[in-house]
């Protein structure tokens, strides 16, 4: 069995992330839990934490998560199945995810990136992985906004 280190969404990064959910939100998927610090800070909506993603159904007006990044894999598969799942993603991502795959940028583009908001590398303190807040809103076309905190 492989020892991974858990990264936990920081607080302000969960403040940043809910002030992207749409107005009119109600039901909101929150697939990779952790300890529940992006659950915390989605009181008010109707969420939706399951003990095993993989066997979650449904859909949700929008997914807020910070997947697991190890492996990296893991991460894409769980964003993937999100899109099948609502028309709005709030997702903490890996920079790579959009520079390290033509394929997987051009997913993403095509099924509506509305933002990418760059996170400091000191966010998650430890982490060796650069990361930035994905918006994705479904059949999204317009330009994408490159954000800094």
């Amino acid at each position: 069995m492989r020892d991974t280190v858990n990264f936990q969404t920081p607080e302000w990064v969960c403040k940043e992330m809910v002030k992207l959910i749409p107005q009119g939100t109600e039901t909101i998927l929150e697939p990779t839990h952790g300890f529940g610090n992006l659950v915390k800070e989605l009181a008010g909506y109707a969420v939706t934490v399951p003990d095993d993603f993989w066997k979650a159904e449904g859909r949700y007006d929008a997914v807020v998560m910070n997947p697991p990044f190890s492996p990296m894999a893991e991460g894409y598969l769980i964003l993937y199945r999100c899109m099948e799942m609502t028309d709005t993603i709030i997702a903490v991502m890996p920079w790579l995810t959009l520079i390290n795959s033509e394929r997987r940028t051009k997913d993403i583009t095509k099924w509506g990136l509305k933002s990418v908001t760059h996170l400091p590398r000191w966010a998650f303190r430890g982490a060796r992985v650069q990361c930035c807040i994905l918006f994705m809103v479904k059949g999204y076309n317009g330009r994408t906004d490159f954000l800094c905190i």
